[in-house]
């Protein structure tokens, strides 16, 4: 049996001490032979390192920092056969050093005490409990091994501080205890001998691992709450306010002395009547949340519409102590949505405006073709006949102003024609100088040398009557003022910067006002869709916005000219381009015509009972053999029954049973070679486009002329025979 073997089987009393201690089993030659793992520990090797080792080429006691103990083992020969070495630490003057922690022995603060070579000299109770390690192992350990990694040089710069006067310190950093990684403050001060040297270093410490993670839970929700997107405010029950964050004051322009010191009622905000906040306090009383859509004023008086969500804060005794609010800014989005209901107001007008177009065009269509008819045959008197041209320059006004209708509502496309620009502005001067205030003055300066162009009337108008309409508004609230027209020829090359064709030459529309002009801001913007100045008097926004699509429509440019308190200019370039008028224009422009004559089979397709009589009072004296069809189904029939050659059709598209595009569908497959003439009060341009990718050429608006609806007919026919030639 070996000699450890021997050892560790002595009786239990001595196995326990024998087992904590260092032994080393030397041979004759002290060569270690046998070694416990504590004296391999104490020695920093593993056994299978030692084993074999002359036991003086590991070092002097000295070097290792051991206290070695050596008993010879004899044999029978009295000769030592062997030698038992006991290794064991070093004390370092325990006694000394562990009165200068004593006053901490019985405290819950960690006590340590450290030689200046960083090494430890004594520790208290509560430090070796919180590390799990006995007091009597720490004397000579490192211990800045136990840091956390991240905190190492922190942890050594707090130390070479305190060499430094006043040699006190304090940090807190995490240390490897047995409860895992944990937070700990400490107080450090030098400690002096009689003659003022310092001797040693001692640090008073306290774990406020759950205090950091506080502060870290805090920080993090402070961190949360500062930078949120959202308006959070804290008040109490009454509405007193405790704390903003920093997108309140943003959101709402008012700073947090502002919103402390003028008692702002944050709360109270929003809510359109007495009614509405009180039932608000009575959701908060009962400690529910509370959720809804406010609209607010900011510091400098803009409208703010937020999402407000208010919930109660209770106290460990569930008593209500603050609200919290949650506010988010939907100002944008309640404008987008204000923008879509506007749209949808607008599409239901121009809804409406097409079907009362193709009633009211149906009513003038009658009442102007009669009105021809009557003139054409000659009345009987000339009071007559002046009655007459009334109720026809009154039919053709009230047709302008469908067309107009259909134009502020996008139902229409643009038709160019002859205008003659400076008519149009006198009559519109006349128009309002009727309508607007007395305090506003008109003046023109119009070039009479300005040309017939090619240019759209209604919508010229339109634009013409909107910049009055504006500069207007602009003056009310000044009591008046006075509104200029002008016109006048330019050069293109004179408009190079508004990248103009300078081989071509323009008509500039001026309109001026002496209003309260716009800042830079709004007149960057004024043309932008739904964009007005005017919320409370009820503006759409949509008044330049057409006018600016108008404009570019017709290949012209806009220019703006305003400063706040002195007006504005509008200045409108138009191409001057002729307009080559038709063949039916021309003879128009002569004399008297007489309807044509033909013998040509018609088929009149008009769900109007009153407008069929007008176009047979038209068509049968002129020789014309007519079939009339009330409505699509009727006609589809009468074009597969009719066993005679068709040789045009009248077709209106708006038609009961079936529509007239499909009936026009019908008439390309039943009747392929049969000449089609469109009619219609409200033919979009999406219907028409389509028409023509079906093949359709001719086109007549209502209400219509009788004697140009003859002549179209009859040159259609005409064509006809000469491609069948």
């Amino acid at each position: 049996m070996t000699l450890a073997a021997q050892l560790t089987n002595q009786p239990a009393t001595a196995n326990a001490a024998v087992s904590e201690e260092a032994v080393i089993v030397l041979n004759s030659k002290r060569r270690i032979q046998q070694i416990t793992p504590r004296a391999a520990t104490l020695l920093d090797r593993t056994p299978e390192q030692l084993i074999g080792v002359i036991f003086e080429s590991l070092g002097t006691p000295e070097e290792l920092g051991l206290a070695v103990r050596e008993q010879p083992v004899y044999s029978r020969s009295r000769r030592p056969s062997a030698i038992v070495v006991t290794l064991r630490m070093v004390e370092f003057h325990t006694s000394e050093h562990d009165e200068l922690v004593r006053p901490w022995q019985a405290s819950v603060e960690l006590a340590v005490l450290r030689g200046p070579d960083g090494r430890v000299l004594s520790v208290n109770e509560a430090f070796a409990r919180k590390f799990g390690v006995p007091r009597a192992s720490w004397p000579g350990a490192d211990a800045s091994t136990l840091i956390h990694p991240d905190d190492v040089a922190g942890w050594r710069g707090a130390v070479a501080r305190i060499d430094r006067p006043p040699h006190r310190g304090s940090h807190e950093h995490r240390w490897q205890t047995a409860q895992g990684w944990r937070w700990l403050s400490w107080e450090d001060c030098a400690v002096r001998n009689a003659d003022g040297v310092i001797i040693a270093y001692r640090s008073i410490g306290r774990d406020v691992t759950k205090r950091r993670l506080a502060e870290e839970h805090f920080q993090k929700l402070a961190s949360a709450v500062e930078q949120s997107p959202f308006a959070i405010v804290m008040t109490t029950p009454d509405g007193r306010v405790q704390y903003v964050n920093p997108r309140y004051t943003q959101s709402t322009g008012f700073t947090l002395e502002e919103i402390f010191e003028k008692n702002i009622p944050v709360l109270r905000g929003g809510h359109v009547s007495d009614e509405s906040f009180i039932e608000f306090q009575e959701t908060m009383r009962l400690g529910r949340k509370w959720t809804g859509d406010l609209c607010t004023r900011r510091k400098d008086g803009a409208a703010l519409w937020e999402h407000v969500q208010v919930s109660p804060i209770r106290n460990f005794a569930d008593e209500v102590t603050h609200l919290l609010s949650m506010r988010e800014d939907i100002t944008e989005r309640k404008k987008l949505e204000d923008q879509l209901r506007q749209a949808q107001k607008m599409e239901s007008l121009g809804t409406l405006a097409g079907g009362i177009a193709h009633d009211f065009n149906n009513v003038l269509a009658i009442i102007n073709g009669f009105a021809e008819i009557a003139i054409s045959r000659g009345p009987a008197n000339e009071t007559q006949a002046r009655h007459l041209r009334e109720i026809q320059d009154a039919g053709q006004r009230a047709v302008g102003l469908v067309k107009q209708i259909l134009t502020f509502s996008r139902k229409t496309e643009t038709m160019f024609k002859s205008v003659s620009i400076n008519q149009h502005i006198k009559d519109l001067g006349r128009m309002c100088a009727e309508t607007f205030p007395r305090t506003i003055s008109f003046g023109f300066a119009l070039d009479e040398t300005i040309p017939e162009f090619s240019a759209d009337p209604n919508q010229l108008q339109q634009v013409i009557m909107n910049l009055c309409v504006n500069a207007r508004d602009a003056m009310l609230a000044q009591g008046g003022g006075r509104i200029s027209v002008a016109t006048e020829r330019v050069r293109g090359s004179a408009l190079l910067r508004l990248n103009a064709d300078s081989e071509r030459e323009y008509v500039c529309i001026k309109v001026a006002d002496t209003g309260c002009g716009m800042p830079a801001h709004v007149r960057a913007r004024i043309f932008e869709p739904f964009f007005t100045t005017k919320q409370t008097s009820g503006g759409t926004g949509l008044g330049l916005s057409v006018v600016y699509g108008i404009i570019l429509n017709h290949k012209g440019f806009l220019e703006v000219e305003s400063v706040e308190g002195k007006g504005s200019t509008f200045l409108i370039y138009l191409p001057l381009e002729a307009v080559k008028p038709s063949a039916a224009v021309v003879a128009a422009a002569g004399t008297a015509r007489r309807i044509p004559k033909g013998t040509e089979t018609v088929l009149v397709i008009e769900d109007e009972q009153a407008l069929r009589d007008l176009l047979k009072a038209l068509l049968v004296p002129s020789g014309y053999k007519l079939l009339m069809a009330p409505d699509g189904v009727e006609a589809v029939n009468m074009l597969m029954s009719e066993p005679s050659t068709i040789d045009a059709i009248l077709l209106d598209l708006n038609l009961p049973r079936m529509n007239g595009l499909e009936v026009y569908r019908n008439i390309r497959r039943l009747r392929p070679d049969t000449k089609v003439i469109v009619i219609s009060g409200n033919i979009t341009p999406e219907t028409r486009q389509e028409l023509i990718g079906l093949g359709q050429k001719d086109f007549i608006p209502k209400p219509y002329s009788l004697e140009d609806l003859a002549f179209r007919l009859r040159e259609m026919l005409d064509r006809k025979a000469q491609s069948v030639a």
